[in-house]
């Protein structure tokens, strides 16, 4: 039987989704518990191979199993049995052709910047400090450069051999007490999102123009490079099926 899973967890101490092999990964976690109780090695696919220190309400994954137990029963295991960093919020059984990666139609980005003057302990771990961040309305117009078809490339880390366009459905900029980026694709280039928010905040800071950014989606020759934002305040949200 195939079973599928929505993951919640704190990227600080792991090295991102995916198993390394000097390093804790949420992956591995999650297949240290299903190995536990299936007696076998174990392979749990993810939506997104979510970086280090990144962060997710609701990354999908799924595994196989020949083992009879009921999704209640894996939901406890999985609750003894995990880091209280990662917690199972959902368990289901689903048919043996749904694939978590394969299948996503669309995944949700969220990334959390605090532009209080002091940063706050309290939010530090998930929010990237950026004080006096005054030129807020240049930077959403700049991000209404980032929608529909757009080149990654300058954006994205090692982008070598990956496909450099990628459509993105929503890109908005919002502010309330924290700025808060959110960005919908189907697919994106690795880094892609925290290229894009960094240097959209070079615009929110007056250094490069809501043009720039336009320039770099579309490659042209001469654009500036791109300032990656750090990973603790990037969250995947959700991923989205048919």
């Amino acid at each position: 039987m195939r079973i599928r899973l929505t993951v919640s967890y704190r990227g600080t101490r792991y090295a991102g989704w995916q198993v390394q092999p000097e390093a804790p990964s949420v992956q591995g976690e999650l297949q240290a518990v299903v190995a536990r109780l299936t007696e076998r090695e174990a392979k749990v696919t993810g939506a997104s191979r979510t970086d280090a220190g990144v962060h997710a309400l609701g990354q999908v994954c799924h595994f196989d199993t020949r083992r009879s137990i009921s999704t209640q029963r894996w939901l406890r295991a999985f609750e003894r049995l995990l880091p209280e960093d990662i917690r199972v919020v959902a368990c289901e059984e689903v048919d043996s052709g749904f694939h978590a990666r394969f299948d996503a139609r669309q995944k949700v980005y969220r990334y959390y910047v605090d532009p209080a003057p002091i940063a706050s302990p309290f939010l530090s771990p998930f929010a990237w400090h950026r004080p006096r961040l005054e030129h807020f309305d240049a930077m959403r117009e700049a991000a209404g450069h980032l929608h529909g078809d757009i080149c990654e490339r300058v954006f994205a880390a090692r982008p070598r051999g990956e496909r450099d366009i990628r459509t993105i459905d929503h890109f908005s900029v919002e502010r309330d007490r924290l700025v808060v980026f959110t960005v919908k694709s189907r697919s994106f280039m690795r880094h892609a999102v925290r290229g894009m928010v960094g240097s959209l905040l070079e615009v929110g800071y007056g250094r490069r123009q809501a043009g720039e950014i336009e320039a770099m989606a579309q490659t042209t020759p001469g654009h500036p490079a791109m300032v990656k934002a750090p990973a603790q305040g990037l969250f995947l949200v959700s991923v989205d099926y048919e």
